[in-house]
């Protein structure tokens, strides 16, 4: 009996230990739906190794597997994660869908923990392809990865911007456009710095005729901070 005990407790261990909590997110994306399976949700809140599994919205065709080191985000109050299969809601579900490339293909970020500054989201970056294949790319992955979050994505110019922050009187926004052969490619920066007196200084650099072109301004903080 003591040992049927102890056979049954371990199994009850090994159980704890590998299970997974399961979930939807079949509101992210115009093509795909997409399953997670989370290592760890406690508190309303989900995180840890996890599995996601990626399907033709239409056909339900399994497309690609990925894995996430910690694949962050939280509940709401009504959802309980030991029912299984919760359906996420768009702005809730760690996965981000969009063309990042500007290729007219729907790339995918998926969260990988919260390793941005100041502890910010961070997201792995995988680009699709014709074949849909998605592929991780290290650059995008980089850009949403040390700064303060994902990247935004300006579909009017054809570029996408990080921001960056040092304190409270320090920011610097950088943009990007994407090249077929060069890859991403620094075409502007802002950096705000009132970090002295009363003024900001505002120094602006823009890629014209292949050479970076710097203005530096200064304004007074109470000025220039009305006008934002």
């Amino acid at each position: 009996m003591k040992n049927l005990l102890i056979i049954c407790a371990a199994l009850f261990i090994s159980f704890n230990a590998t299970a997974q909590f399961k979930f939807l997110s079949n509101n992210t994306s115009n093509e795909y739906n997409a399953k997670l399976f989370v290592g760890d949700c406690n508190n309303g809140h989900c995180e840890g190794k996890s599995t996601i599994m990626l399907y033709d919205k239409i056909s339900g065709e399994e497309i690609q597997t990925f894995s996430s080191i910690d694949l962050d985000f939280s509940l709401t109050d009504k959802q309980d994660a030991r029912i299984g299969w919760i359906d996420l809601g768009k702005y809730q579900s760690p996965l981000i869908f969009g063309d990042f490339n500007f290729d007219g293909l729907e790339d995918l970020a998926i969260r990988n923990g919260n390793n941005g500054a100041y502890a910010s989201p961070s997201y792995d970056v995988y680009l699709s392809s014709k074949s849909r294949k998605f592929v991780l790319d290290k650059n995008f992955t980089k850009l949403a990865s040390e700064n303060l979050g994902m990247f935004d994505i300006d579909r009017k110019k054809k570029q996408i911007s990080v921001e960056e922050k040092s304190g409270c009187c320090y920011h610097k926004t950088t943009s990007y456009t994407i090249d077929a052969k060069k890859g991403l490619t620094e075409v502007a920066s802002v950096i705000e710095d009132s970090s002295i007196g009363d003024d900001v200084t505002v120094i602006t650099q823009k890629l014209i005729g292949g050479k970076m072109q710097k203005t530096i301004q200064k304004f007074k903080t109470k000025d220039y901070y009305a006008e934002q």
